[in-house]
C-alpha cells in the first residue's frame, strides 16, 4: 500500500492505490472469521457460567457484566498502542497477532474452573481482540476509495453478519448435537471453543499472506510516534469525528449487550420453559439466524445510502433505528417466542446502521497518515461503551428486569441523536472527501 500504483476495482468498489481485490477478499474472510470470534465470546459467556461453573442465575448477569468489565479495560488500554503501532509498522503484522492471541484465549476457556480461572483466559482474549478489532476498521477504511466507503465498510458487515451466524448458528449449536450423541455439557463446551480456537489460527495464517503490507503513505509520509499519540484526541476537535467517537460509543456496546444479555435472557427464559441451556442457546440461535439474514440484505442498502447523503444525516438515520430497537425490548415478553421477532429486526438494523455510520463518518474524516491512531480512539470509545453498558446493564440485569440494559442504551442513543440533529445543522461537512483535522 506504500507505493503509487493502478486503481482497482472489485465490483462497483474502487479501491486506493497499490490495494489489489485480492487483498479485500481477504479482508473479508478475516472479517468473517474475527467477527465470528469476538461476538461469539459474549454470546457463549452464559452456556460457560451455567453448564461449566454451575454460577446461579441470580449471580450470572453481575458476572458477566464484570468479566466484560475487565475484558474492556484490557482493550481501552490495548487500542490505542495497536493503532499507533499500525501506523508505524503497517496493518497485517498487528492483526496478525491479534488473531492468535484470541485464538489461545478461546483454547483456554473451557478448562477454566472458577470465574477467576474464566477471566484470565478472557483478558488473554482482550489482548487479542483489541489488535485484531482495531486493524478490522482500519483496513475498512484503507482500501476503498472515499467515493465507496460505505460500500466496502456495508460488504465487510455482511462478512461480520454472516461470521456470527456461523457463531449463533453452528459453533453454539455444537454442545446441543453432541449431547444427542452422550457426550455431556462441559465435553460438548470444550469442543465448541477448541472449534472456534481453530478458526481463529487458520485466519491468522490467511492474514499474514493475504493482506496488503504497509500503510496507505509512504514510509518516508508516515507521520512521528510523537503526532500519533496525540491524534485521536486532537481530531475530536472536529465535531464530526467526535460524533463518530460517541457513535462507537453506542454502536460496540449495544453488540455487545445484545449478545450477551440476549443470550442471558434466552438461557434463563428457557429454564423457566424446562429447556436446558443447550436446547435454550439451540432455539435462540435460529432468532439470531433471522435477524442476521435482515440485518445481511439491508447491508448494502445502508452502504450505499453512505456513499450517496451526508455522512451525519446517515448518522441520523442509524440513531433513529437504534433508539427504537433498544427501548423496544422492554415490550418483549420471551426472547424465545417468535412473536417477538419484529422488534428484535428493528434493534438488529439499528445496532448494524450505527456501526456502519460512525465507522464510515470517522474515515471520512481523519487524516490518511494519522487513520490507524484516530480509528483506535473511535475503538477506545466503543470499548469505554461496552465497559459502562455491560457493568450497570449487569447489575440492572440482575436486580431490575432483563430488558432494563437496553433500555439504558436506547436512552443514550435519543440524547446522541439529538446531538446529531444540531452538527448536522451546525457543522454537516462535506459529503465526501473531507479529511481535515481542525
Amino acid at each position: 500500500m506504500e507505493t503509487a500504483a493502478a486503481t482497482r476495482s472489485l465490483g462497483p468498489i474502487l479501491l486506493a492505490p497499490g490495494v489489489r481485490p485480492a487483498h479485500v477478499v481477504a479482508k473479508l474472510f478475516v472479517a468473517f472469521i474475527g467477527i465470528a470470534m469476538m461476538s461469539g465470546v459474549p454470546l457463549l459467556n452464559g452456556y460457560l457460567l451455567t453448564e461449566h461453573l454451575h454460577l446461579p442465575h441470580g449471580q450470572q448477569g453481575s458476572v458477566t457484566g464484570d468479566l466484560s468489565f475487565w475484558v474492556e479495560i484490557v482493550a481501552i488500554s490495548l487500542f490505542y498502542p495497536f493503532g499507533v503501532l499500525a501506523d508505524r509498522i503497517g496493518r497485517r503484522p498487528v492483526i496478525t497477532f491479534g488473531l492468535v492471541t484470541v485464538s489461545i484465549g478461546y483454547a483456554l476457556m473451557p478448562f477454566a474452573t472458577t470465574v477467576e480461572e474464566l477471566l484470565g483466559a478472557r483478558l488473554v482474549f482482550a489482548v487479542g481482540m483489541a489488535s485484531t478489532a482495531g486493524m478490522l476498521a482500519t483496513l475498512s477504511n484503507d482500501y476503498p476509495q472515499e467515493q465507496s466507503r460505505g460500500k466496502l465498510i456495508a460488504l465487510t458487515s455482511m462478512s461480520n453478519i454472516l461470521g456470527a451466524a456461523l457463531m449463533a448458528g453452528g459453533i453454539s449449536r455444537i454442545p446441543s448435537i453432541l449431547s444427542e450423541y452422550g457426550f455431556d455439557p462441559v465435553a460438548g463446551g470444550k469442543v465448541m471453543l477448541l472449534t472456534a480456537a481453530t478458526l481463529c489460527l487458520i485466519t491468522a495464517i490467511g492474514a499474514r499472506f493475504g493482506l496488503a503490507p504497509g500503510t496507505p503513505v509512504a514510509r518516508r509520509e508516515r507521520a512521528a510516534t510523537r503526532t500519533l499519540i496525540s491524534s485521536g484526541l486532537r481530531c475530536a476537535k472536529n465535531p464530526r469525528i467526535a460524533l463518530a467517537y460517541a457513535g462507537a460509543f453506542a454502536a460496540r456496546g449495544d453488540l455487545v449487550v445484545k449478545a450477551a444479555f440476549l443470550s442471558l435472557w434466552a438461557i434463563q427464559d428457557g429454564f423457566a420453559r424446562g429447556m436446558n441451556p443447550g436446547q435454550a442457546m439451540a432455539r435462540f440461535g435460529i432468532m439470531l439466524i433471522i435477524m442476521s439474514v435482515i440485518s445481511f440484505i439491508s447491508a448494502p442498502v445502508f452502504g450505499w445510502l453512505i456513499d450517496r447523503i451526508n455522512r451525519v444525516s446517515a448518522a441520523i438515520i442509524a440513531l433513529a433505528f437504534a433508539s427504537a430497537g433498544y427501548l423496544s425490548m422492554y415490550l418483549i415478553t420471551s426472547p424465545l417466542d417468535y412473536a417477538m421477532l419484529p422488534y428484535f429486526i428493528v434493534i438488529s438494523l439499528g445496532s448494524s446502521f450505527m456501526m456502519k455510520s460512525s465507522l464510515s463518518l470517522v474515515g471520512q474524516e481523519a487524516p490518511v497518515s494519522e487513520r490507524g491512531s484516530v480509528i483506535a480512539m473511535n475503538s477506545m470509545c466503543g470499548s469505554v461503551g461496552i465497559l459502562v453498558f455491560t457493568l450497570v446493564g449487569g447489575r440492572l440485569f440482575d436486580s431490575w428486569a432483563p430488558w432494563a440494559p437496553f433500555a439504558m442504551v436506547g436512552a443514550y442513543q435519543v440524547v446522541l441523536l439529538i446531538a446529531a440533529v444540531i452538527i448536522r445543522f451546525v457543522a454537516p461537512g462535506r459529503d465526501i472527501n473531507l479529511q481535515v483535522c481542525a
